[in-house]
């Protein structure tokens, strides 16, 4: 089976609940536009004039919430997959797999990110200036993607834990909570540690990338900062695998493979 072919078949296999209950698919994704431009709103004490048709003064902090959204996917996924295949008595077969189990882990990390890619295009259309619209409906895919990556590969650190020790849904779940202060605050008046933190963490990485993209600077401004998040996030991914193949044996060899 190629490549494509699984992609394809995550894409459906995750649409066919949208298209079994279409009022509820419809209500989540206004739900999330919705939390995406009011809850930037209340931290700036004015409602976004962007949807009017006029540029809103800081567009970057309202898409960093649909990011926190697309964010979630990759560092959450892989612990997701790992509970849900043992639920199902699966992941053994899954980890048999000639494809192998990271390699279905991010094409359906891929399929995801994927379906909420029209509703980060859509918010980023409202709070954008017309004139750049183009320009920025085509670099914002290419910052969520690479960010993602990055969130991947931590995702994959924190599944390998998954893996081994077992029960610890928790730490994805805090670990979520703690991309907040990065779309929350701007990258100036953090404390310092979360500086540090947020040179090392791909999401603060987009979000930084965000600001000049939405306000239409020039590309080539910015295109470093874009280099420097694709390292980033091709060495989380790459450590990220190699901690979960680890795992992945380590379960194996003791009999821990299924059990959740």
């Amino acid at each position: 089976m190629t490549g494509p072919a699984i992609l394809w078949a995550e894409l459906k296999r995750g649409m066919k609940n949208h298209l079994a209950y279409p009022v509820q698919a419809a209500c989540e994704i206004i739900t999330v536009i919705f939390i995406a431009i009011v809850i930037p709103s209340f931290t700036e004490g004015s409602f976004p004039r962007g949807i009017s048709g006029v540029a809103v003064e800081r567009p970057e902090k309202i898409t960093a919430f649909i990011m926190v959204f697309i964010a979630l996917i990759g560092l959450q996924i892989v612990h997701r997959v790992v509970r849900e295949e043992s639920d199902l008595g699966t992941l053994e077969q899954l980890c048999l797999s000639p494809i192998g189990l990271p390699s279905l882990i991010m094409f359906r990390c891929a399929a995801d990110t994927i379906r909420m890619a029209p509703i980060v295009l859509i918010v980023a259309g409202m709070v954008s200036p017309r004139q750049q619209l183009g320009q920025i409906l085509v670099m914002v895919p290419v910052i969520i993607f690479f960010m993602n990556i990055g969130m991947l590969g931590m995702g994959f650190l924190l599944g390998s834990l998954t893996l081994v020790a077992k029960r610890t849904g928790f730490i994805p779940n805090l670990a979520s909570l703690a991309l907040l202060p990065f779309a929350l605050s701007p990258s100036g008046e953090m404390p310092y540690i979360l500086k540090i933190a947020g040179s090392i963490v791909p999401f603060a990485h987009g979000v930084r990338l965000m600001e000049p993209t939405l306000k239409g600077s020039p590309v080539a401004l910015w295109i470093p900062d874009l280099l420097k998040l694709c390292l980033l996030s091709c060495s989380w991914l790459i450590l990220g695998i190699r901690c979960f193949v680890m795992a992945e044996r380590f379960a194996r060899q003791r009999g821990l493979l299924g059990k959740h």
